[in-house]
């Protein structure tokens, strides 16, 4: 599945929760690599469901007495670049922005500022 969309300035929440220790592990542990903290955040046409993909559940958890929702990711690609949609329980997007983590900065990585567009491919 191709998702094209245009890359959007996120909330900055990206990366607060992917600097928690919890999330990086079970990224880890279930997607295979070490996350950057912070996501890459694409405005699409259409509202992503995943619902042709496979999903890779990240579990929430609590910490004195607070809690933490999880997410669910599904593999991706874009260029060469293995990454992920990662689509929290709780967000404050709307249904036509997606989040993308990886191992890398992507903005660096891929050489993009906010309005270029972008071809993300979920497996």
């Amino acid at each position: 599945m191709k998702i094209t969309g245009k890359v959007v300035s996120g909330l900055g929440e990206g990366k607060f929760f992917l600097s928690m220790e919890h999330y990086r592990n079970e990224i880890k542990k279930k997607l295979g690599y070490e996350v950057f903290p912070g996501t890459l955040n694409i405005e699409t046409l259409q509202s992503f469901d995943g619902k042709k993909l496979a999903p890779v559940r990240i579990e929430g958890y609590t910490k004195d007495s607070k809690k933490f929702g999880g997410a669910t990711c599904y593999r991706a690609k874009i260029k060469n670049i293995e990454c992920a949609i990662i689509a929290p329980d709780l967000t404050r997007h709307g249904k036509s922005t997606i989040e993308i983590i990886a191992q890398n900065h992507l903005r660096t990585e891929l050489n993009l500022n906010d309005n270029d567009e972008i071809t993300i491919e979920a497996k």
